[in-house]
């Protein structure tokens, strides 16, 4: 008996701890009922995105009949949707930390009416992100890659002398 009274106490004490604990600690709206959020968690990047240079947030799917990609002559285009749960902006951090691993510099960081617009280049790639809020409280991620610069042919192809004079 006294056992079960023991733990009783331990239960009830955990409940008024649980109680009357600060609400700014466990992230979540505010006793007030302001709507104060806590700091929201960083999203974290697939570990094999389908692109391997261009990072994808966990939880954000290829939207494939959306999306095409494809390369020619030592250069690629990439056209691809992605669908998924995520604060917009937080998608943005996501972007801005992420990009930099896979060698991308950040040229233009823009907000233009809802939606968020992440400009990188690489050699002579340009990247454009655009982040939108989609149906249902989803958000959208389109991320297009073009060339850039002057495409220059592989070696082996083209209409060279050297490979007609053969």
């Amino acid at each position: 008996m006294r056992r079960h009274g023991c733990t009783m106490l331990i239960l009830a004490m955990s409940a008024v701890m649980v109680g009357c604990g600060d609400s700014s600690d466990a992230g979540g709206v505010s006793a007030g009922g302001s709507g104060d959020v806590g700091p929201l968690p960083e999203l974290v990047a697939m570990r094999r995105p389908p692109i391997a240079d261009l990072p994808v947030p966990i939880g954000f799917d290829l939207k494939e009949s959306k999306s095409r990609n494809f390369s020619a002559a030592g250069a690629r285009y990439i056209d691809h949707a992605y669908g998924g749960q995520a604060d917009k902006f937080a998608v943005g951090r996501f972007y801005k930390r992420q990009m930099p691993i896979s060698r991308w510099t950040l040229v233009t960081d823009m907000f233009v009416q809802g939606d968020i617009l992440i400009d990188f280049e690489k050699d002579s790639e340009r990247c454009r992100i655009t982040i939108s809020d989609g149906s249902f409280g989803s958000t959208r991620i389109q991320m297009a890659v073009w060339t850039s610069g002057r495409i220059v042919p592989a070696p082996g192809y083209g209409n060279s002398r050297s490979s007609r004079a053969r």
